[in-house]
């Protein structure tokens, strides 16, 4: 089975349509929109739980009062869902505060919403939300609703994790490369890259790199590695330079 699964995506990467994230997407003028909009296949939020409300923002100190997470994310969600033409999103919830309460929180807010918690299981014009940042332990995942997944962040536990609670496989960058992104990729930076996106592949998850350099040449070497979501503060730009290839 994993033989075939990671066929799969070695042959979905020889002409899959890149995948963009939208690295920190609430800091835009207009949050959700914009990425959506320049049409990121991930858009990722930070939230804290603050008085039993979920706050969007990359530091506590920045809160301000309207800006929730209901308001920013789900509202438009919910607007979304009634578009007949779209295409399968993921909401990377970064959790800020710690896991159990925020996630308590965050089921409470979702099921306002009931179509946004039933959109998982379209066949089409998917929306999933992801967990990341603060999250339960692996062997916990399983405690949580069926429209909720999670980023996990680990190559030890993977064989032993609940894999249909996965969405994806995440790692920050400067683990295995301090590249700027400005000239080529050193080929041993190149060759521990490959070896992990092969392994994450080989157990059927598609896999994102966090803080990589956010330059053409970057995107362009990423994808050709076989990287399933690129990670960008500049979704506009990014999706574009897929769309020009």
């Amino acid at each position: 089975m994993n033989k075939i699964l990671a066929i799969i995506f070695l042959l979905s990467n020889s002409v899959f349509a890149q995948k963009v994230h939208s690295h920190n997407d609430y800091v835009h003028k207009r949050p959700f929109w914009e990425g959506y909009e320049a049409g990121a296949n991930s858009i990722e939020v930070d939230v804290y739980l603050i008085e039993n409300q979920l706050f969007v923002a990359h530091e506590r100190k920045e809160i301000k009062t309207e800006n929730t997470f209901i308001k920013l994310y789900l509202e438009p969600l919910s607007k979304v869902l009634k578009t007949k033409k779209r295409k399968d999103l993921q909401i990377l919830v970064d959790l800020k505060t710690p896991a159990e309460h925020t996630l308590e929180k965050l089921m409470e807010d979702l099921k306002k919403y009931p179509k946004l918690t039933r959109a998982y299981k379209r066949k089409k014009g998917k929306i999933k939300f992801v967990i990341s940042g603060n999250r339960p332990k692996p062997d916990e995942y399983s405690k949580y609703p069926e429209y909720i997944f999670f980023d996990h962040q680990s190559l030890d536990d993977l064989a032993k994790a609940q894999k249909e609670k996965i969405a994806l496989v995440s790692f920050p960058f400067y683990k295995f490369s301090l590249w700027n992104g400005k000239t080529e990729l050193p080929e041993n930076d190149r060759k521990k890259i490959i070896e992990t996106i092969e392994k994450v592949h080989k157990s059927g998850f598609p896999i994102r790199f966090w803080a990589t350099p956010d330059t053409p040449l970057a995107w362009k070497t990423l994808h050709s590695l076989g990287v399933d979501f690129i990670n960008t503060d500049n979704p506009e730009d990014c999706v574009n330079f897929f769309r020009k290839k």
